[in-house]
């Protein structure tokens, strides 16, 4: 088993109830060849649902965590290092600030 699959399996076990997840070969966002998707979704503890895709991106010489997002909080991609099951806590509240990694570049 290779790094990223023991990545992927610790992710899965991680995040809480409803969740799910699978390889895609089709989003929004294009990848490249070797990355993997991951597609979390839910119901917020305000019913509403929401559904996070989980994806490493080649940004310069270095991969970098993103996320897309449809949630209460809205829509959108962010740059982040946090686990989904944190991602799925603050894109459940309305009036979050979901921001990049390194917003301050």
């Amino acid at each position: 088993m290779n790094k990223a699959h023991t990545i992927g399996i610790s992710i899965i076990l991680f995040f809480s109830a409803f969740a799910c997840a699978a390889r895609t070969d089709s989003t929004t966002t294009a990848l490249g060849n070797n990355e993997e998707t991951f597609v979390f979704t839910g119901m917020c503890p305000n019913g509403e649902p929401y559904r996070l895709v989980s994806y490493q991106k080649n940004v310069g010489a270095l991969s970098a965590s993103f996320y897309d997002y449809d949630a209460p909080v809205g829509k959108g991609t962010v740059q982040s290092d946090s686990a989904p099951k944190v991602m799925a806590v603050r894109v459940c509240r309305k009036f979050a600030e979901i921001i990049n990694t390194h917003y301050w570049e």
